[in-house]
């Protein structure tokens, strides 16, 4: 029973503990300098520059897959009017035609996004 009573003041203890140091970071957090300040907009920024990026990185995939479903929906429009071998031939064509500049632009994309890493990661290194 002793020990019992034992761990249940220690969680008792420890619980106390831990309140006031959540609540002690409340009172210390309030009682921030301009350094901090500035570091707590510096990080704001950096979050409005990483939402910017991301809606933009996801405009760009909607496109692409915009891009995608337009290959398809003609791909599919002119086998449907195809009535013979050579049709279903020149579809074919024009699709992986259609296919391949598609790579191409976005092989293009993403190596120009590499570039701009690499020189990010140039200029990191030096400072």
């Amino acid at each position: 029973m002793k020990k019992y009573f034992f761990y249940l003041r220690t969680m008792a203890v420890v619980a106390g503990l831990v309140f006031l140091l959540i609540h002690g970071g409340v009172v210390f957090g309030q009682e921030a300098n301009n350094a901090d300040l500035e570091l707590r907009d510096q990080n704001l920024l950096k979050t409005g520059e990483k939402k910017k990026r991301f809606e933009r990185r996801k405009g760009m995939v909607l496109e692409n897959i915009g891009k995608r479903l337009a290959l398809l929906n003609n791909f599919e429009s002119c086998i449907k009017s195809a009535n013979f071998r050579e049709d279903l031939k020149s579809c074919r064509n024009t699709n992986k035609k259609g296919r391949e500049a598609l790579r191409a632009e976005i092989r293009g994309m993403r190596e120009k996004m590499r570039e701009k890493r690499e020189k990010r990661r140039e200029g990191r290194q030096w400072n």
